[in-house]
């Protein structure tokens, strides 16, 4: 099983989501902030009189686990969303527990 993780700008979360859903995955998403390459945006401030650069970029993460058949998959569609920002993550997981079923391994996804 591996966990996927998305850090996509916030704009592009129900872009993404759209493509988890078609695929029948859960996910979670939760929002990030972060310095990275991505530029920020000028904040008004004081009655629109002056403006100061936000210090961190405000993003989304989403994450998933899934079957080992199904990585490629998932990178691709989300990958053919469109041109924009962000990095996919993978990550081995090395056991899955639903505690309502307490089925193991991949049957608990």
């Amino acid at each position: 099983m591996k966990r996927i993780e998305v850090i996509i700008p916030y704009s592009t979360l129900s872009l993404a989501m759209n493509v988890l859903d078609s695929l029948d995955l859960h996910s979670t998403h939760y929002e990030t902030k972060g310095k990275g390459k991505a530029s920020t945006f000028a904040v008004e401030y004081d009655r629109g009189t002056g403006t100061i650069m936000e210090e961190y970029s405000t993003n989304v993460s989403i994450s998933t686990v899934v079957a080992d058949s199904m990585v490629d998959t998932v990178i691709q569609s989300i990958l053919n969303i469109g041109e924009i920002e962000g990095k996919i993550f993978v990550y081995g997981v090395q056991d899955a527990i639903d505690m309502k079923s307490k089925r193991h391994g991949e049957s608990a996804l």
